[in-house]
């Protein structure tokens, strides 16, 4: 899935870049009606190309790989029709790179990058061309140049991004392994204490209170067991995909309340990271533990679909609904549930939305990158 930011980023820029280029043909090629004609009918074209489907068609061409290919190819192509008309159009490019890097799946990018590189590098050596001896040369030579850096800088991107990734989940690691110790192996070995006092203690008063103490010090243990296993990979994810674990816990919990749940799982959602998994799998079991607790529903839909480079997750009730934008009173019992469910979904670069009204049920969608 595209950050928000970079597609507010690729809905401008293009625009600003091809406007400054129609200002600067128009007056370049004022006198010259015909060739005008042509180049300002490649740039609206250029335009509405950008415009169907980077704004009206956003997200519906982000959640198809085929639909990315198609505009990123024509807009590769006509990139180039208008550089070999005039080399000031290779500053198209701007537009064109932004969607070859951030649409367009790895290692299906480096093909994008290089083709892009490939048009820009001959816009780059268009004042070769009225001098045949250097011409073919001194293009060959440029369009090697953009191609090497473009996808050296597309491949040291992507090692990046596997840097930090592991990275994260080295540190991840280390601050479950340090919150255990420091939590749940110090309050089991305070409730083990507790029990052993109580079996030693000389009257029931004393007993009791150990046996209290053990019991306060289990319930804190759980507390910090549910904060603390939120990072690690359920084991409802061991055996099975994400789609078919997402669909098992869909129908358990069907089951166990009698609540309808209507399943859409579709085949082309991607293997994602773990991290997005179990993300998915927490906000489908948040969402449906919230249905219980609060909607009085009488029929659920939860969906899982692909979208963009990632997944879409949607659960759907008919129940009561509630305003999203209504201050939560202070005293009001549970709520973390879906502060917990929203964190955990920004952590990730994705996107949570809840719509809701009062008498009009409750939409849960969640947007994850692979």
């Amino acid at each position: 899935m595209v950050d928000p930011r970079w597609r507010m980023v690729q809905t401008v820029v293009p625009f600003l870049v091809l406007g400054t280029l129609v200002a600067f043909t128009v007056g370049i090629e004022w006198g010259d009606t015909g060739r005008l004609a042509i180049d300002l009918a490649l740039c609206a074209v250029a335009a509405g190309w950008i415009l169907v489907f980077r704004v009206v068609l956003m997200r519906w061409t982000e959640e198809r790989p085929a639909a990315v290919a198609v505009f990123v190819t024509v807009m590769i192509a006509l990139n180039l029709a208008l550089v070999l008309r005039d080399g000031w159009f290779g500053f198209l490019a701007i537009a064109t790179f932004s969607f070859s890097y951030a649409l367009v799946e790895w290692p299906w990018q480096l093909l994008a990058v290089g083709a892009t590189a490939c048009v820009a590098g001959i816009a780059q050596s268009s004042s070769f061309w009225h001098d045949p001896g250097v011409a073919a040369p001194g293009t060959i030579a440029i369009v090697v140049l953009n191609v090497i850096v473009m996808c050296g800088l597309s491949w040291g991107l992507r090692v990046a991004q596997r840097q930090d990734e592991e990275a994260g989940v080295a540190t991840e690691r280390t601050r479950l392994a340090r919150e255990i110790h420091d939590t749940l192996a110090q309050g089991f070995a305070g409730i083990v204490t507790q029990l052993q006092a109580a079996e030693e203690a000389p009257d029931d008063a004393t007993r009791r209170r150990h046996t209290d103490a053990a019991l306060g010090l289990a319930r804190d243990g759980l507390a910090e067991a549910r904060r603390s296993v939120q990072a690690l990979r359920p084991a409802a994810l061991d055996a099975v995909r994400l789609p078919e674990a997402v669909a098992n816990v869909a129908h358990a919990w069907a089951d166990r309340t009698g609540i309808p749940v209507e399943v859409t799982t579709a085949d082309g959602v991607r293997e994602l990271s773990t991290d997005a998994e179990v993300t998915l799998l927490r906000t489908a079991q948040e969402a449906l533990a919230n249905v219980e607790r609060h909607a009085h529903a009488r029929h659920v839909t939860l969906a899982l679909r692909p979208f963009g480079r990632g997944a879409r997750l949607e659960v759907r009730d008919d129940g009561r609904g509630f305003d999203p934008t209504a201050p939560r009173p202070a005293d009001a019992p549970g709520g973390y549930g879906l502060i917990a469910m929203r964190e955990r979904i920004e952590a990730l670069a994705g996107d949570l939305v809840i719509e809701s009204r009062p008498g009009h049920g409750t939409a849960v969608r969640a947007e994850v990158p692979a």
